[in-house]
């Protein structure tokens, strides 16, 4: 154990990050030289618990939480529950002196109930996304940039939004928000449909702005937890409007920041939507080459006197690669397939851009 600890040090020393270990009982039983330094009101030494450690930070009024100081039991019965049932987590906290650090809480593997937290400083990097794209990040952006110390793994966590297969963003009441996914990045770039103003999200359009904020008032003042809100928003030069919804965060992470809610805004392209290879639709259902073909070409929404012309096939060629599929497959006939291959693009598809195949 003697080693995993000193191996946890060395990592946290590399990484510039300020680290703690504690047992079992929550005692604090190592910290680095940074974590000390940090918290020099505290006498490491004597092996304090985890709750020594907090009531002296409220003492001496290290974070910026008012929280902490309004309810410092409830919050460290939550902290407490939390450290039961969570094996990793990573979250921001900011100091009282401006800073703002990211945490990582992770459980050591090989050890009962062992654990430590590692703190590192992201100040200057948050300052400078938030000068390059004007918004204020949450904790996902930077997972990918202190992955967890005990785990012997190279995969990186990666940021939740960039994960989603639309536009995607955490936004707060009035469209405050506070990270997004490059997509979405792009269509505020564009001004297509939607604009970045200040540190909101808005719509272009001012009649579907101000609906936009009604439903997300009456959205926020349910806690986040009222029903989502559906909207159609026009585009700036594209008859087909842009589908968007805003729901709640459900466990992707921090469900508030400072006083506010947090909310998963989501903006789909129909004219874009996930298309999947043949060759790994060939694969999936046992069919030819050529049926994969046909069969993408109906999950697409494409016609079968379409899908023939740009074969430079006849109908009845068309129909008979149909029959075959259904066949092969025991699918329920063309719409059967185009829903089977519509529901494997979601997850497998990649992106198709606006006019492909159409």
């Amino acid at each position: 154990m003697n080693t995993l600890v000193g191996d946890l040090l060395h990592r946290a020393e590399r990484a510039g990050a300020a680290l703690m270990v504690c047992d079992d009982q929550d005692r604090i039983l190592r910290v680095s030289r940074k974590h000390a330094q940090i918290y020099d009101f505290l006498d490491f030494s004597t092996r304090p618990t985890f709750e020594d450690f907090m009531w002296s930070s409220i003492k001496s009024r290290k974070q910026a939480d008012p929280f902490l100081y309004q309810h410092p039991q409830e919050w460290l019965r939550a902290a407490s529950r939390a450290r039961q049932t969570v094996d990793y987590t990573q979250f921001i906290t900011r100091h009282a002196d401006g800073r703002v650090l990211l945490v990582c809480y992770e459980k050591i593997k090989g050890a009962t109930n062992w654990w430590y937290q590692a703190r590192i400083d992201i100040t200057r990097e948050l300052k400078e996304r938030f000068k390059q794209d004007g918004v204020l990040l949450g904790p996902a952006c930077w997972e990918g940039n202190f992955a967890p110390l005990a785990r012997n793994t190279t995969v990186p966590i990666t940021n939740v939004l960039e994960a989603m297969p639309a536009a995607g963003a955490l936004i707060m009441a009035r469209g405050r928000m506070l990270d997004a996914n490059r997509a979405l990045f792009a269509i505020l770039r564009e001004g297509d449909g939607l604009l970045k103003m200040d540190d909101r999200v808005v719509a272009r359009e001012p009649s579907e702005q101000a609906e936009f904020q009604r439903r997300l008032a009456r959205f926020f003042e349910a806690g986040t937890r009222g029903s989502p809100i559906a909207m159609r928003i026009s585009r700036r030069e594209c008859h087909e409007p842009y589908f968007l919804s805003v729901s709640s965060l459900l466990n992707l992470g921090q469900e508030t920041w400072g006083d506010g809610h947090i909310a998963v805004l989501t903006v789909a392209n129909p004219a874009a939507a996930p298309v999947l290879d043949p060759a790994m639709l060939a694969e999936f259902f046992g069919i030819t080459r050529a049926e994969a073909e046909v069969a993408a070409a109906l999950g697409a929404g494409h016609t079968v006197a379409f899908i023939a012309r740009q074969r430079g096939a006849t109908l009845n060629t068309v129909y008979s690669q149909i029959r075959k599929i259904v066949e092969k497959t025991g699918y329920n006939g063309q719409t059967d397939i185009a829903r089977r291959v519509t529901d494997l693009a979601r997850i497998f598809g990649r992106q198709r851009s606006t006019g492909e195949n159409r």
